[in-house]
């Protein structure tokens, strides 16, 4: 059932990103350094107008990294079960696994051979992150009090990933012999999270890696692109190397693709069968079932990676790139790590406890998302003993304390396009019927274009009325400088 491909078109896939297939399963497993690297878009300014959202659809397939493309345009009135999901537009990304015990080196991408790696001292061998698991068990592991804050500060659903490209299970699944059942003594932590995201008015998420790079991992190349470098980094003679490591046929000797895809198929039919209502699935590497096949398990699941647009990072989820994405018609979310500067971690390294976001700047990328159209999944990484760094409580501190006053601003706002952000305005800018919710920019000025007779405009935080500027359609704000704090501070504009 993997979706399997020649080489050469997989390199062409991978490394000159050309456009999304509409295949009911693809591969999304990328090297993150390689994604930070690319510049997929070269900005534009309004590509879109005068184009059909048809025409649109097309013109992203064809020029932007496929990742900002969706499978296919969801009618929403078709589709209310889902809703939850647009209105939302909060999420929060547990990477938490082998991969988060130190050293990590990139996650399990570390294991992955290249110069680039080699050179930066960036390796790390497979058997080494796959010896964590005879150790692991983390003392503190405490989801409730994660998702305690995570509900007060606003997040509306979260993901977890159960099964990473290290291929260890956080359940005792009784598929494969890689999992907590074998090495954590039968701990469950899939269900502790379920648990925990329930009680706390939390949607669920799974993300699962279709690849499984501990399953025969000494017949499998450790190189991309594929060039025939052994579980021990060993150059080795393989003719012709065709890229076991994302899933496809083993380059080294012997076939086991299909056994392994077997396994992880009843792996993933664990999760959908013994933990309730899943609300939300997450594919990684491999697409391994169909949107159909997993809706027969669960007939209400939003598969979210394979389904819509998931561009990964502020590069990718560029405001040109996502506002192409929006105008296509396409729903659309940004999956992103909150770090100050680029890394090649998604899972937990030690750099997280000091560099990290703020609450203004992942709510300011949340209003950007929204303001766009999409949804912000911010991936925020958990220590290998369980524990969330101690920042992460801080954050939530200070969310909920803004969510108060300005969630009307972010949730269930309209999502559909034609949207003001970019067109109408440079300015951070979401709609709910006839109000706008702005952000000034750096300046604290706020310029819009085109607009109707205005009714009212205020401080959103206190409704405070504020002095405003109105003419030929033309609105413009200055807003003082003692009115601004240290989370974004929208204003609030009824338009008649």
């Amino acid at each position: 059932m993997f979706y399997r491909l020649p080489l050469s078109l997989l390199l062409l896939t991978y490394l000159s990103h050309l456009s999304f297939a509409e295949d009911a399963k693809k591969s999304f497993a990328e090297d993150p350094t390689q994604i930070h690297n690319d510049t997929p878009y070269v900005e534009q300014k309004k590509v879109w107008k005068g184009k059909t959202p048809k025409e649109l659809r097309e013109y992203v397939k064809d020029n932007l990294h496929f990742k900002l493309a969706a499978k296919s345009v969801i009618n929403s009135a078709k589709h209310p079960e889902w809703e939850w999901f647009r209105k939302s537009g909060l999420g929060i990304f547990f990477h938490w696994g082998l991969a988060s015990l130190p050293e990590n080196k990139g996650d399990a991408w570390g294991m992955v051979w290249n110069e680039g790696r080699e050179k930066s001292n960036r390796l790390r061998l497979p058997e080494e992150m796959f010896a964590g698991a005879d150790t692991w068990n983390p003392e503190n592991y405490d989801p409730k009090k994660w998702m305690e804050a995570a509900s007060e500060a606003g997040f509306g659903y979260a993901v977890l990933t159960t099964r990473h490209h290290d291929g260890y299970c956080l359940w005792p699944s009784e598929h494969g012999a890689w999992d907590t059942g074998e090495k954590m003594g039968g701990r469950d932590l899939v269900r502790q999270y379920v648990d925990a995201c329930r009680e706390n008015n939390i949607k669920v998420g799974f993300y699962f890696s279709g690849p499984n790079w501990h399953f025969a991992y000494k017949k499998k190349d450790f190189s991309w692109p594929p060039s025939g470098y052994n579980y021990k980094h060993e150059k080795v003679d393989v003719t012709p190397p065709l890229g076991a490591l994302m899933g496809y046929t083993p380059a080294l000797p012997g076939d086991l693709d299909a056994q392994e895809e077997a396994e992880s198929i009843e792996q993933v039919k664990e999760l959908l069968t013994n933990y309730g209502n899943v609300d939300i699935f997450w594919w990684d590497g491999n697409i391994l079932m169909t949107e159909e096949e997993v809706h027969a398990f669960q007939p209400n699941t939003f598969v979210a990676r394979g389904n819509i647009a998931t561009p990964e990072g502020l590069k990718q989820g560029s405001s040109h790139n996502v506002k192409l994405t929006n105008e296509a018609g396409w729903w659309w979310e940004m999956c992103a790590k909150t770090e100050l500067e680029h890394t090649p971690y998604w899972h937990y390294n030690e750099i997280f406890e000091t560099e990290h976001w703020s609450a203004n700047r992942l709510l300011t990328e949340l209003i950007r998302c929204r303001a766009l159209g999409g949804n912000l999944l911010a991936n925020i990484t958990p220590r290998p003993n369980g524990e969330m760094m101690d920042w992460y409580y801080k954050l939530c501190a200070e969310m909920k304390e803004w969510m108060a006053h300005s969630q009307e601003a972010i949730y269930d706002v309209q999502v559909t396009a034609p949207l003001p952000m970019l067109d109408n305005t440079e300015n951070f800018t979401t709609v709910k019927g006839n109000t706008w919710y702005s952000l000034p920019n750096d300046e604290l000025r706020i310029e819009l274009t085109d607009v109707a007779d205005i009714i009212s405009v205020s401080l959103l935080r206190t409704g405070q009325p504020l002095e405003y500027k109105y003419q030929d359609g033309v609105f413009t704000l200055d807003l003082p400088a003692d009115l601004s704090t240290s989370l974004p501070d929208l204003v609030k504009i009824v338009f008649k």
